[in-house]
């Protein structure tokens, strides 16, 4: 039996703006359990990233708030701890690969001096003994010359080596959860598989649980064991990443999966989700991808769908599942 490790229950993060009210985060519910990797996949603005800066509560209030929910981890509430109860999970038992390296490592400071200082404000450890454990994080994301690549600076490195640099401080301490937002976008491809096959062997080798924030569905579909499906702040459909893509429920997901070209067909112009993702300031009333649905029905337009249990672990918010419609 896999642990559980995170449970994430009702969770809503609301931001407040000098247009209005935007509710970027709005009822999500997840668990995650051990070694699993666990995709959250959208377009942008939908939520993920939000997501996952409100588990480790990083978000900037002003403007934003985390106003409902809870974060379960070994028994505990997150967002109920103090600040400084949280700094000592950030990093520790949570860390995160943010989306871009070059705007999270620090520039004035070597990659040697950012990893150690992990080591020594969680675990204690400096001097000689941090600089080895850093110097074997290098070399186990697959940076040569790791020695070398301490006393580098972020803008010494290529993109790829920077983030292979990021992957590191953030295992450092052996997490029990790795949150990674897109660390494969902005590379090439060669690069993103070699961070694809470096996540995967860390998360075998270190027994870590990971949340993976991608709109990337073939990176998704290498990595992860199960996905969520999220638009304008809402997950739209939750399951294993087989059973999602060979069956998808939710139109929204369908229109998703129809996009990505395939070398068996030959088309004049790609398929793409009719419209556009809708201004958090003024969502539709009723579902909320209803204003691009190809399957809406009238009570779309009224009501909002609830998240229906489909069985075997699948999970749509769809009236065609359920419901008034369903009946």
């Amino acid at each position: 039996m896999t642990q559980e490790v995170l449970k994430v229950s009702g969770l809503k993060t609301h931001f407040h703006t000098e247009e209005g009210f935007v509710p970027a985060v709005d009822g999500v519910d997840f668990t995650l359990n051990e070694r699993e990797t666990l995709a959250i996949v959208g377009e942008s603005g939908s939520g993920k990233s939000v997501t996952s800066l409100s588990i480790l509560r990083l978000i900037p209030n002003p403007p934003g708030k985390i106003v409902a929910g809870s974060v379960m981890y070994n028994g505990r509430d997150l967002l109920t701890l103090s600040e400084r109860e949280m700094r000592k999970i950030r990093g520790n038992d949570i860390s995160m690969i943010f989306q871009e390296p070059m705007t999270s490592l620090n520039p004035v400071f070597t990659i040697g001096t950012q990893i150690t200082e992990v080591l020594g404000l969680h675990q204690d450890k400096r001097g000689k003994e941090a600089d080895d454990i850093a110097m074997e994080m290098l070399r186990l994301v697959g940076i040569p010359n790791p020695d070398k690549c301490l006393r580098n600076h972020p803008h010494q490195l290529s993109g790829g080596m920077r983030q292979r640099a990021m992957i590191a401080m953030a295992m450092a301490c052996n997490p029990k959860i790795l949150i990674a937002d897109e660390p494969t976008t902005a590379l090439d491809v060669t690069i993103q598989a070699q961070i694809i096959h470096l996540m995967s062997e860390l998360k075998k080798n270190m027994n870590t649980a990971i949340i993976l924030i991608s709109h990337d569905l073939g990176v998704v579909a290498q990595l992860a064991q199960n996905v969520m499906i999220m638009y304008a702040g809402k997950a739209m459909e939750y399951g294993d990443v087989r059973s999602v893509y060979r069956e998808p429920y939710h139109p929204y997901t369908v229109g998703l999966l129809h996009s990505i070209p395939k070398i068996s067909e030959k088309l004049h112009r790609l398929r793409i989700i009719q419209g556009t993702v809708p201004s958090p300031l003024h969502l539709p009333v009723g579902c909320k991808f209803c204003t691009r649905c190809e399957d809406v029905m009238p009570v779309c337009l009224e009501k909002e769908p609830a998240y229906v249990d489909m069985g075997g672990g699948r999970k749509v918010r769809c009236w065609k599942y359920g419901g008034e419609a369903a009946k």
